[in-house]
């Protein structure tokens, strides 16, 4: 049978403490390097806060703090325990917002992600709708790719996202198109040579592209394999202000949609916008939540983003708007807006 009496004693040397809020003053002291200030931004008593960090170590066993150093510094244990504590910290925000979703009559935070080049141009539109038109007080807004969203969304880290073909789409998906839209070509505003002739132009100028890791990059790749095309390449680039900046330096040439284009056509980046002088292909951006989720919220928003997208592009490209295709068909139109 086991030594009560040692039992005992090993629990009454075990210190009786929230192990959370410690690890929440820890990660405050980590961050800020010092008891007092980290203990002053969490409401309480710099003893306090000390005696939390003592307990935390005692129930370890070991140093998370080397007080020897102003400011404080991390041991190796403690850059471990900072490692968890952030996804500690997260999980618990997490717990938070869904138990408040089941308690609330309606959605008190929508977390959504959105295609990086577009993230812009649709922020201020998004959010004055999410606030004032569907109730929802708070609005998490993540920008990225198409391949970020995928991942997002199946570990449940986002509620919707505004992004294009997603790669391994999941037969759980709740899709709703937005619009579809054609690539272009896009040259130094300077290019002084005939856009139709691409031989030339590759002669001239290199190809900045999307990298292949990227769904838009290995969708231009793809097609101009099938079209037999093969251009020099000077850079590549997971965003599409980085490609823009490449043709913007005159050196260059790209293939994207008004869509990619947008944000630094708004910067005032100068460019030459042309049809492709060979067979043309087309991406289509659109809503996803997970099926059952969100689906009329999705819906509403799908609609807020397609005006929000139709009124730029006529105002930042009235050459071309006219050619992207829209699913919702009653959008108002700009002119009148």
């Amino acid at each position: 049978m086991p030594d009560s009496k040692n039992s005992d004693v090993k629990s009454s040397h075990s210190p009786d403490f929230n192990l959370f809020r410690a690890v929440e003053i820890f990660m405050a002291v980590a961050e800020m390097q010092q008891v007092t200030t980290a203990a002053r931004a969490l409401g309480m008593t710099q003893s306090a806060a000390s005696q939390h960090l003592k307990n935390l170590e005692t129930a370890f066993g070991v140093k998370f703090i080397d007080r020897s150093h102003r400011p404080v510094t991390l041991t190796h244990a403690g850059g471990i325990l900072q490692r968890h504590g952030f996804r500690i910290l997260n999980e618990i925000e997490d717990l938070k917002a869904n138990i408040r979703r089941l308690n609330a009559t309606t959605l008190p935070v929508l977390r959504m992600g959105l295609l990086a080049s577009i993230a812009t141009t649709l922020t201020p539109g998004l959010f004055d709708f999410a606030v004032n038109e569907l109730g929802v007080p708070e609005l998490i807004l993540s920008a990225g790719l198409a391949i970020d969203h995928r991942s997002a969304l199946n570990a449940r880290q986002i509620d919707l996202a505004v992004t294009s073909e997603l790669v391994q789409s999941d037969i759980d998906d709740h899709v709703i198109p937005v619009l579809d839209e054609s690539f272009y070509l896009v040259l130094p505003e300077s290019y002084d040579g005939d856009p139709a002739d691409i031989e030339e132009i590759s002669a001239r100028l290199s190809l900045v592209r999307f990298g292949v890791a990227t769904p838009v990059g290995r969708r231009t790749d793809q097609h101009l394999q099938r079209c037999r095309l093969h251009f020099p390449r000077a850079m590549e680039a997971d965003r599409s202000s980085m490609v823009v900046a490449g043709v913007v330096t005159g050196k260059c040439f790209a293939i994207l949609t008004p869509s990619l284009l947008i944000d630094a056509v708004a910067e005032g980046m100068k460019l030459r916008i042309e049809p492709l002088p060979f067979p043309g292909f087309r991406r289509r951006i659109q809503v996803v939540t997970r099926n059952g989720e969100h689906e009329e919220i999705a819906k509403a928003l799908a609609r807020q983003c397609a005006q929000i997208l139709r009124t730029h592009f006529a105002m930042r490209f009235p050459a071309i708007a006219g050619e992207v295709d829209y699913h919702f068909p009653a959008l108002a139109d700009p002119a009148q807006d």
